[in-house]
């Protein structure tokens, strides 16, 4: 008797937002200073605040043992950040460095759609919550096909989207905050933490609220298409 493999232990998200944004922020913002309570010098403070999204990245691997590549790609940003914040890069290549990820992810999303496997659906309809061979069997029994990729292209485009818009907002806010800080290390690091928690609140959650509007309106096309409900698009508990 063959036994079933275990659940991947899901991401606290929480500890997500603690580790990647709301502990660099701090660290960046109020230890970057060369004297005072918990000064540790703008150098050491960029990498101390690196060192958590780095830590989270190495230990969200190690227990669900999932590459995911969009995890892939923040980790490769955060080690950019490091790299181009202990140079005290220019304002303009440090913002043309945060517009690159988003539309890297732009550029993935769209292309991938003529593929086998949309990014799309692997962002959205995750098998581990999304019965995909219930689903699969209503389109094929209500031959239904051309709508559901028209849907799945239509999610594509609005996800593709999202992703530009933060690239360019990155871009702008990246020039905001570091333009006439690089040749004062203090200055630069602590912009580089007012532009971290920035960008959480005016890119971020946008982008979040922006997911779960495409996510919603794929359920509810979906519903329509299948005729499925909602217990039974998602897998059982």
């Amino acid at each position: 008797m063959s036994v079933p493999p275990a659940k991947k232990k899901p991401e606290n998200p929480l500890a997500n937002l603690m580790l990647n944004v709301l502990l660099p922020v701090v660290i960046l913002s109020h230890c970057s200073k060369e004297e005072g309570f918990l000064a540790i010098g703008p150098k050491w403070a960029l990498i101390v605040a690196l060192l958590f999204p780095i830590g989270y990245q190495i230990y969200d691997y190690a227990q669900r043992r999932q590459f995911n590549l969009f995890s892939a790609i923040g980790f490769v940003s955060v080690l950019l950040t490091g790299g181009l914040g202990l140079l005290h890069m220019s304002a303009q290549t440090f913002a043309l460095k945060e517009a690159s990820i988003p539309l890297v992810l732009a550029a993935l999303i769209y292309f991938s759609h003529k593929g086998k496997k949309p990014l799309v659906k692997t962002l959205l309809m995750n098998p581990d919550i999304v019965d995909l061979k219930k689903v699969e069997d209503a389109i094929a029994a209500k031959n239904a096909r051309p709508q559901y990729e028209r849907l799945l292209w239509t999610s594509t485009l609005l996800l593709t989207a999202t992703m530009v818009a933060s690239a360019v907002m990155n871009y702008f806010l990246a020039i905001y905050f570091l333009t006439g800080t690089e040749n004062n290390p203090t200055a630069y690091t602590q912009a580089l933490g007012r532009q971290t928690g920035w960008g959480y609140l005016v890119i971020g959650v946008p982008s979040l609220l922006m997911m779960g509007f495409v996510l919603w309106r794929l359920f509810r096309g979906l519903k329509t298409i299948t005729g499925l409900g909602t217990d039974d698009i998602m897998m059982p508990r």
